[in-house]
């Protein structure tokens, strides 16, 4: 028999909060932050690079527009179909902005190469942040299916930079 200063040792331990309690922020709502943040620095991106033309600008606020789209899908309650296509969407934005910054695409009208500043990097890695609290969200199959999805998506860009198209 367990002596009751032990048995209310073990309650308190039962007790105390976990990363899944509730009393934490969940990581799909973690994940939805740090789109909504990336969202906010690709936009002031676009606000520094509309003096350069259109052609520059607007990639960022396309990102932007998709980035508060996804965050606003996933703080909903859970749908695992949405934060499976918030993730494979996340990895498409995060592959499209590596090979755009690595390949030097020409934008603008006097087509300087795209190129990676520190408000862009900071925005990336928020980005990578928010795919990999998605991704930890997701349980069983869906974690399966995003992952997969992922590496499939990363075969394709990668197979696309080998054989020329992108760079």
């Amino acid at each position: 028999m367990t002596p009751p200063a032990e048995a209310g040792a073990a309650r308190t331990v039962a007790a105390a909060p976990g990363p899944r309690s509730g009393r934490y922020l969940p990581d799909r709502r973690l994940g939805a932050l740090l789109c909504v943040a990336a969202t906010a620095l690709d936009l002031v991106v676009f606000q520094q690079n509309l003096a350069n033309g259109l052609a520059v600008s607007v990639p960022f606020l396309a990102a932007a527009v998709v980035q508060l789209a996804l965050a606003g899908r996933v703080w909903a309650p859970r749908r695992t179909a949405e934060t499976v296509s918030a993730v494979l969407v996340l990895g498409l934005l995060i592959a499209l902005e590596a090979v755009a910054v690595r390949g030097g695409a020409a934008l603008g009208p006097r087509g300087e190469p795209l190129r990676a500043d520190r408000l862009t990097t900071v925005a990336l890695f928020l980005r990578l942040a928010a795919l990999f609290c998605l991704v930890r969200d997701l349980s069983g199959r869906g974690r399966s299916l995003a992952v997969n999805g992922l590496l499939v998506l990363g075969t394709v860009v990668w197979a696309f930079a080998l054989t020329g198209p992108l760079g």
